[in-house]
């Protein structure tokens, strides 16, 4: 997504504003962990979501491959001219201050890119192995960014960020499976379709066969295993700021469990969570939290 700089109020936006509002507007699933956090860390985290909501809107959208390129290379360019304390637009300019302020690294920026620049050359992935590059680059990687946000005492805290990322972005393959394949991407590894003997093909009409539910069924319990790991981060955070993670764990779970419920009937319907349902998640996390604290 563009900067919209098309109405007056846009124009007269602060880069933290506009941050703040792409948040608020596109992160249906992350706004009500992010506003648990205490103020500086909340526009900190603003800013990361729109920086990675705009490479995923390119990736994403209907440009050719060519200008999806461009345009990723333009936010490449964009990252080093903010570590080079030169950036121009308004997200580079919020962004200036969540990196001074936090000392995130580079590479980590460079990895998402990365990541999303995986979606313009591969449609299909042979193994989990191969999978789980791309979830490390599109969505560990942000966890690793966030940390540096909240702040850890501890190195290990790295691997539990990494794995919470990665149960969600198999949570998000899951519900996505049916858009993708009509995009012409199959994330699901291919030697476990062949494992469970799924052909997507054989969706028509929205018959879900037993051999797709059980495939489902497999990719679940490896989310739910990534999850289990991902847990593991929270005590390595203050209580003030791992109300974040253990909220988005909450709102993640809950939208596995949500489709487990509905014995995989995804293909029909794109899982979602009620607003009040994301809110209990969250806050029901952070008292969890609290407690075992």
């Amino acid at each position: 997504m563009q900067e919209d700089l098309n109405s007056s109020s846009a124009v007269q936006e602060t880069p933290g504003e506009y941050c703040q509002r792409v948040t608020r507007e596109r992160a249906k699933n992350f706004y009500w962990a992010i506003i648990t956090l205490p103020r500086e860390k909340r526009k900190a985290v603003y800013s990361i979501y729109a920086f990675a909501r705009r490479c995923d809107d390119i990736a994403d959208s209907d440009l050719s491959l060519e200008e999806k390129k461009r345009q990723l290379e333009e936010q490449r360019e964009g990252v080093a001219r903010t570590y080079s304390g030169s950036p121009k637009k308004k997200l580079y300019r919020a962004l200036t201050g969540t990196i001074e302020k936090f000392e995130v690294p580079r590479r980590y920026f460079d990895q998402l890119i990365d990541g999303v620049e995986m979606d313009l050359v591969k449609s299909e992935y042979e193994t989990f192995a191969d999978l789980k590059v791309y979830c490390y680059r599109v969505a560990s990687v942000v966890g690793l960014i966030l940390i540096e946000i909240f702040e850890y005492d501890d190195e290990e805290a790295k691997k539990y960020a990494v794995d919470l990322g990665i149960g969600m972005q198999l949570t998000n393959i899951i519900r996505d499976v049916a858009e993708d394949y009509e995009r012409g991407r199959i994330y699901l590894p291919q030697e476990d379709l062949r494992r469970f003997d799924c052909d997507f093909s054989d969706m028509a009409d929205g018959f879900l066969p037993q051999e797709f539910k059980d495939l489902m069924e497999f990719e679940a319990r490896r989310a739910k295993g990534y999850f289990e790991s991902g847990k593991k981060l929270f005590p390595y955070l203050s209580v003030r700021t791992r109300a974040c993670p253990a909220g988005l764990y909450g709102v993640y779970s809950n939208l596995l469990s949500e489709m487990e419920r509905s014995d995989w009937d995804v293909w029909r319907e794109r899982a979602s969570l009620p607003t009040i349902k994301k809110i209990s998640a969250v806050f029901g996390q952070w008292f969890a939290t609290i407690r075992s604290s």
